[in-house]
């Protein structure tokens, strides 16, 4: 992961939070955050979870590649990242892909 990711993250949801003329207080309620912890996501302090990504991508009506920055698709490197995934799949536990296929439906439907 980029070291300025998190710092993305954290500006990208400042800027829907500010879009939405919500302040910190409010978005932190919506969250079930304490107010200073909070703050300190949106400073960069601290991480925002990808659960709390998707929350704050419900709220707003935005897809999660509007959070975090998504590579855009290449045919060639999408095929090369399915090969490799393919691989990794085929080594796991039937409960790792269950997980797996959990993520994928809790996910997808917020990528544009």
């Amino acid at each position: 992961m980029n070291k300025n990711e998190p710092d993305s993250v954290a500006r990208n949801i400042k800027k829907y939070r500010l879009l939405n003329k919500m302040t910190q207080e409010e978005l932190a309620q919506h969250l079930n955050l304490d107010p200073q912890y909070y703050a300190q996501l949106e400073r960069g302090e601290r991480n925002f979870t990808l659960q709390r990504v998707v929350s704050v991508c419900r709220l707003f009506h935005i897809g999660i590649e509007d959070i975090i920055q998504i590579p855009a698709d290449n045919a060639r490197e999408t095929q090369e990242l399915l090969q490799s995934l393919h691989r990794k799949m085929n080594s796991m536990s039937y409960v790792q892909l269950l997980s797996l296929d959990k993520f994928i439906e809790d996910i997808v439907p917020y990528i544009k």
